[in-house]
């Protein structure tokens, strides 16, 4: 049995240390950039959800609004006729406002994004004025970004 040795040069370790420094090196860069692309969408996440509380904080100051509009219109009417309450609630009703049936609707747009809201309209009677039938948030994306 032939055993030969196998013997490195003095520069094959320098080779060695040099191709492992270099995978280092590209492998920091490659992090380097997933970090900075994961810190934009961090960035448009946390401005979109900012902008998204601000529709709900818009719905809710509405809701507030339509509350005091209901409150005038209850102390207007003297009886319990719920259709002569919602004719004045119809009139004084300002534009943006939708009133069908018993229901009250608006829509707050961002962008690509509707929020939508309805409430219910109790009767005059009852302690609440309003029950929250719908507040969603739509998004519309485009047919193209489904593409692939």
């Amino acid at each position: 049995m032939n055993k030969r040795k196998v013997a490195l040069g003095p520069g094959a370790a320098s080779l060695i240390l040099i191709v492992v420094v270099l995978s280092l090196a590209m492998l920091a860069m490659l992090m380097q950039i997933s970090s900075r692309n994961d810190l934009s969408l961090a960035s448009r996440s946390a401005e979109m959800t900012a902008r998204v509380y601000d529709l709900n904080a818009d719905a809710e100051r509405k809701l507030a609004f339509l509350d005091e509009v209901l409150i005038e219109c209850r102390k207007e009417i003297k009886t319990g006729d719920m259709q002569a309450y919602l004719n004045l609630l119809a009139e004084k009703l300002p534009a943006g406002y939708d009133l069908l049936d018993d229901e009250v609707t608006w829509m707050d747009p961002l962008e690509n994004r509707i929020m939508t809201c309805t409430v219910k309209i109790l009767p005059p009677a009852e302690k609440e004025r309003t029950e929250w039938v719908a507040h969603k948030l739509v998004v519309e994306e485009p047919e193209d970004d489904w593409e692939w």
